[in-house]
């Protein structure tokens, strides 16, 4: 009992310290270009070579974008995500996000990859 106790700990001051982590203040900011789309409670742009982002922040600014093709510009960064199952030692994972800083509507609706 006293080692899950321990390792509780140890993993919450773990996970507690993630935070301060989530971005990279001095990374120059990125501009990407896609399909913004709302899935599984988060923001994700779709980029034309198909590859997905899951965004963060600005939501006020993405929902209305929702459908349509966009530039996004911000930085990489990271978001905690609570993995712990009930009953069992706390547990979490670092999810890859795009911080976004600003959104630009490019067209009204989104256009197809071409394969």
């Amino acid at each position: 009992m006293r080692k899950f106790l321990w390792l509780a700990v140890v993993l919450l001051i773990l996970v507690a310290g993630l935070p301060a982590q989530d971005t990279d203040k001095s990374s120059t900011p990125t501009t990407l270009q896609g399909c913004l789309q709302f899935s599984k409670h988060h923001y994700v742009l779709t980029d034309h070579s198909g590859a997905t982002h899951e965004l963060s922040g600005y939501a006020n600014k993405l929902r209305p974008q929702i459908g349509r093709e966009v530039e996004i510009t911000g930085k990489p960064g990271v978001r905690t995500v609570n993995t712990t199952v009930p009953g069992t030692a706390s547990s979490a994972v670092l999810v890859p996000v795009f911080d976004v800083s600003n959104v630009k509507r490019l067209a009204d609706a989104c256009q197809t990859a071409a394969h």
